[in-house]
């Protein structure tokens, strides 16, 4: 039950409202998720049911919910399995692979070529770059596609990352070790966006697929820009979250 307070004519009431079986059984399956590992298979409908000793309508519906949030993967034949999405601290100024931990991603370098710096990308660049370094790469996550992105840098400044092999290789980690290059700080915008043919070939999902759509501006000390990155993120993959002691400084 949940206490509601409403206030009438100076007066205080109390007022109990039931929560429904569907949405107390939807918090016992959470419960029962946190402690499985990803690909564990939950118990069928019926044997939740009875676990829980609630309905099996409330069971589906609760289900249904579930999977919808991309907590749980449906399939016939091979039931219900949970689906632990990847948790990101958006806060966290940390290369995704290290998000991830090496040993589960897999990074594919689609393309690096030189362009004219993007209309877009000329107030991040103080209209100073006239060319840009672009960089496709693909990231897979336990060898399924999870993350395509675009990084743009000053192909001037750093030249040398042109023809470099970014196959299993953070890009933070090559400007670090050639350039001695390591962002400090940095804003992103996140965005929901829908896959087109584009990246529905890329990421090799639905047309239509709910996509994370990242862009990060990142700098080092002195306002300096390194670099900026879209990324399109399989939304029922991922999750975003933010800690902070003192929401007017950032570092904390």
């Amino acid at each position: 039950r949940v206490l509601f307070r409403s206030k009438s004519q100076g007066s205080i009431a109390m007022e109990y409202k039931d929560i429904s079986s569907s949405t107390v059984t939807e918090e016992l399956l959470r419960e029962m998720i946190m402690e499985l590992k990803d690909g564990d298979q939950l118990p069928s409908q019926r044997e939740l049911a009875e676990k829980l000793q609630v309905s099996r309508n409330a069971v589906k519906y609760a289900l249904a919910r579930l999977q919808k949030e991309g907590d749980i993967r449906v399939k016939n034949r091979q039931g219900i399995r949970v689906n632990k999405k990847i948790d990101v601290n958006l806060l966290g100024m940390r290369p995704l692979s290290s998000e991830l931990g090496e040993s589960n991603e897999q990074i594919q370098q689609l393309s690096a070529k030189v362009i004219n710096t993007p209309n877009s990308l000329e107030s991040f660049f103080e209209s100073t770059t006239k060319r840009t370094l672009e960089l496709k790469r693909l990231r897979l996550y336990k060898n399924q596609p999870f993350s395509f992105e675009i990084a743009y840098l000053d192909a001037q400044r750093f030249e040398k990352l042109v023809d470099f092999d970014f196959k299993n290789y953070s890009l933070y980690k090559a400007l670090k070790e050639n350039y001695g290059v390591q962002p400090t700080y940095g804003y992103e915008t996140i965005t929901c966006v829908l896959a087109d043919e584009s990246l529905r070939r890329t990421l090799q999902v639905e047309e239509g697929k709910p996509l994370y759509q990242v862009d990060s501006f990142n700098y080092e000390e002195n306002d300096i820009p390194v670099e900026h990155t879209v990324q399109y993120l399989i939304g029922s993959n991922f999750k975003y979250h933010f800690k902070a002691k003192n929401i007017f400084d950032y570092q904390e």
